[in-house]
């Protein structure tokens, strides 16, 4: 698939999402509003623990209709009232919210945050930003790679990529600068220092995925150009973990949660958290690919299994009549670091969202493997089949199973 085909469907499927799904019901869009206004208006570091800010009355007003749930009102109806707010200037009440995260996966929608505009526009405004932006970086990793071009769109087209990637959430650019770096890897270029440049930038917006950087080790590049890349990603990771040290918090007051004791007790019972992980990926796999594939809101709008399953079945073709393959050493390196970034997302969930010395993972969803999805698949990938998937049936089936998702979400309305 050519990177201008691509950013064509991409976008349009993109900007449905951008008006169909709800104001804040992708997974914590309220707390990226807030941080990535914060961010357009100079306040680049959280404080400690949770982050404040100080907005406009008619933002406040903006929020508070569309999340209000008295008196009732139908969301066409909250949405008109909302639609209706004029920009005033005036400053209110400050807010609070999480800054995990540096500032660069708000780039885009930091700039429209600064503007002086309704707050419906800026609103909107920031999802087509964040949109646009983490299409055109997709676009590049497709150029940079083109042999597992259609690997890429196929995991750029499934409904949850395009739902998050519409929306002010910080996951947009983090998954698209994770599919840069691994295509620029996969294929590298000649000037290693783009490739650099790409994992620095992937590892400032979440540190979960650093491990991408050891394909550098099996690729065809320089003893320089590998330390290079290696050196830069964990610069990044180590920049992202500094910031999300200086916002940490409990998030889930009345339970005992705490990174520093969790850690304690891993170190004292690592077969207890082998057994912990090895339970959590039997017992909830099929649900983290259901959800990587689609699942809406707080994880309560699911897509039908029709939808799940086509999807799956295009992956899977797409990988395996890709046309190439990577080299012995590489796969191998591909699936190690599929394995150990998996351990690390639950890891990571059972650091600051699940309870100390306990027998479950929380907080892990399907879509913190999106980041991972592309390597996975061109990891399969069957070198003998050569005959490869057509671009407009890939852009079909995304038609049909994003219409089927946006369907469903018209249940909000």
């Amino acid at each position: 698939m050519s990177p201008r085909f691509f950013s064509a469907a991409a976008l349009l499927l993109g900007l449905a999402y951008v008006f169909i799904t709800p104001p804040f019901e992708v997974p914590d869009e309220q707390n990226h509003f807030w941080r990535a206004l914060a961010i357009g208006h100079g306040q680049l570091l959280p404080r400690r623990g949770p982050d404040t800010t100080t907005i406009v009355k008619s933002t406040q007003s903006f929020v508070w209709v569309l999340v209000r749930t008295e008196p009732r009102e139908t969301l066409k109806q909250k949405l008109r009232i909302a639609a209706a707010l004029p920009y005033d200037g005036a400053a209110a009440r400050t807010v609070r919210f999480a800054a995990w995260y540096t500032p660069l996966p708000y780039a885009a929608q930091s700039v429209v945050a600064r503007l002086p505009l309704r707050p419906v526009i800026v609103f909107y405004g920031g999802r087509i930003a964040n949109l646009v932006l983490a299409v055109f970086l997709i676009a590049l990793a497709i150029r940079a790679a083109p042999q597992y071009g259609n690997i890429i769109a196929a995991a750029a087209f499934l409904p949850m990529s395009l739902y998050e990637l519409a929306s002010w959430s910080a996951d947009a650019t983090t998954i698209a600068l994770a599919w840069l770096f691994t295509a620029l890897l996969l294929v590298p270029p000649r000037r290693a220092a783009i490739v650099a440049l790409a994992g620095f930038a992937m590892a400032l917006c979440k540190p979960a995925y650093f491990l991408i950087a050891l394909l550098a080790l099996v690729a065809p590049l320089r003893r320089g150009a590998r330390i290079a890349i290696l050196g830069a990603t964990l610069t990044g990771t180590v920049l992202a973990v500094l910031a999300a040290g200086r916002g940490s918090y409990n998030p889930r007051l009345g339970l005992p949660v705490d990174a520093a004791a969790q850690w304690q007790c891993i170190a004292a019972h690592p077969i207890h958290f082998a057994n912990v992980v090895v339970r959590d990926l039997a017992g909830n796999g099929r649900f983290y690919i259901e959800e990587m594939i689609g699942r809406f809101g707080a994880n309560e709008i699911k897509l039908s299994p029709v939808i799940i399953t086509i999807e799956i079945i295009l992956m899977v073709v797409v990988a395996l009549a890709a046309g190439t393959s990577l080299r012995g050493r590489v796969r191998a390196m591909a699936a190690a670091t599929i394995a150990m970034t998996i351990v690390g997302i639950l890891l990571s969930q059972y650091l600051i969202w699940s309870v100390v010395c306990g027998d479950v993972i929380e907080g892990v969803q399907g879509r913190y493997f999106l980041e991972i999805l592309p390597l996975f698949l061109a990891a399969v990938a069957i070198p003998r089949l050569r005959s490869s998937v057509s671009p407009w049936v890939i852009a079909a089936v995304a038609v049909v199973c994003n219409a089927g998702a946006w369907f469903t979400i018209q249940r909000y309305w």
